[in-house]
């Protein structure tokens, strides 16, 4: 499976899975896959136990700048549809991290803090979601899963929206090594991430995701370099 996709799929005319039949047979094996399922197992376990040290020195940084929490827990659809708590290191202010959810962020959004900017822009923040991809709930690669409100607003508005719940969401996928993440500013960036997201589950393999996670570690770099 190639990464670096140069054209957008059109998927204006699928529904379900009546209009794209392939989606069930891919869905299925990557949701039913041992191999994909180990590397989870396996990839999140060992990122835990080697990441530990810094994780915990990173956990009493954010305590300490302000007292809140540590962890920033919120509702998440996944597979299937069905709702889970996503763990991350909070990033934004103890009060205004409780305040309604908003569909959309600025890039300078000042309810984050210095230390959660920095952590944003290296997508630190993420890294507490290998819990979720040991206890089952997310995949080291996959569909990113957004929160429900924000799910609630956009499936309407897309007929095969529910097509991403097929499979497990992912800590990465095609989309954010295409570009195609962080906020939603409008219904384009939404489509564009859809179509991205529909490729990965008509194409998956293991292999791509492979691929796929070196390729979010070299856009990593080349954010953080073309940022400075």
């Amino acid at each position: 499976m190639s990464v670096d996709q140069e054209t957008e799929p059109d998927f204006s005319g699928v529904t379900g899975w009546e209009d794209y039949p392939e989606f069930d047979e891919r869905a299925a094996r990557c949701v039913a896959s041992p191999f994909k399922r180990l590397i989870d197992l396996f990839g999140s376990a060992a990122g835990l136990i080697i990441l530990a040290p810094g994780l915990i020195l990173l956990g009493l940084a954010i305590r300490f700048q302000d007292g809140g929490p540590i962890f920033f827990r919120q509702k998440r659809t996944g597979l299937h549809g069905k709702s889970f708590r996503i763990w991350k290191f909070r990033t934004m202010r103890h009060l205004t991290a409780r305040q309604p959810f908003e569909q959309t962020k600025g890039k300078y959004d000042p309810r984050v803090t210095r230390l959660g900017r920095w952590l944003r822009a290296w997508s630190l923040d993420e890294l507490p979601q290998l819990i979720n991809v040991l206890t089952g709930d997310m995949s080291l690669v996959g569909p990113r899963p957004h929160p429900v409100e924000l799910d609630a607003v956009l499936a309407p508005q897309f007929s095969c929206f529910a097509l991403r719940y097929s499979v497990r969401p992912g800590i990465t996928g095609v989309a954010q090594t295409n570009g195609a993440r962080g906020p939603i500013a409008d219904l384009s960036d939404m489509r564009r991430r859809l179509d991205f997201d529909l490729r990965y589950i008509r194409n998956w393999s293991v292999g791509g995701d492979v691929l796929i996670a070196l390729a979010t570690l070299r856009s990593l770099r080349s954010d953080r370099s073309t940022s400075r």
